[in-house]
């Protein structure tokens, strides 16, 4: 699976141990979540999939439990899914924001960094439109 995946920014394993990173299995441990989706709306129809534009509100209701939130969904999504630079311990490669669920924080695109096997260094352009757009949220207790 490449460093710069979806699934290894959310948790790293041996990528975090590298050196470069300074980071502990405990430290890791430390920000794990359990998360699940549950997709809402109808399926999209046929008229949508020709005019490529959903006509409908439809989307992934996401809930994840933690023991402590500043270390859970919090610090993963600000630490290491936008942290153009975590995992490190590649050099000259920047795994750049998570593909998935990483903000961009300007217009210039969001780029990608050890997805080609041939050439770790090799950026996969993403575009500036995120994959995941958040329209609120809530804590429970």
């Amino acid at each position: 699976c490449p460093f710069a995946a979806h699934i290894r920014k959310m948790y790293p394993r041996d990528g975090a141990k590298d050196p470069a990173n300074n980071l502990s299995e405990e430290q890791i441990d430390s920000h794990r979540i359990i998360r699940r989706g549950i997709p809402f709306g109808r399926e999209v129809t046929a008229v949508e999939r020709l005019a490529g534009k959903t006509l409908e509100q439809r989307g992934l209701l996401f809930v994840s439990y933690q023991a402590n939130l500043s270390m859970g969904f919090q610090f993963l999504q600000q630490f290491w899914a936008n942290n153009v630079g975590f995992p490190g311990g590649h050099p000259g490669v920047s795994p750049g924001v998570d593909p998935i669920i990483g903000q961009n924080s300007n217009d210039d695109g969001r780029e990608i960094e050890g997805f080609n096997a041939t050439d770790q260094s090799a950026a996969l352009q993403l575009g500036t439109k995120e994959f995941v757009g958040s329209s609120g949220g809530e804590y429970f207790f």
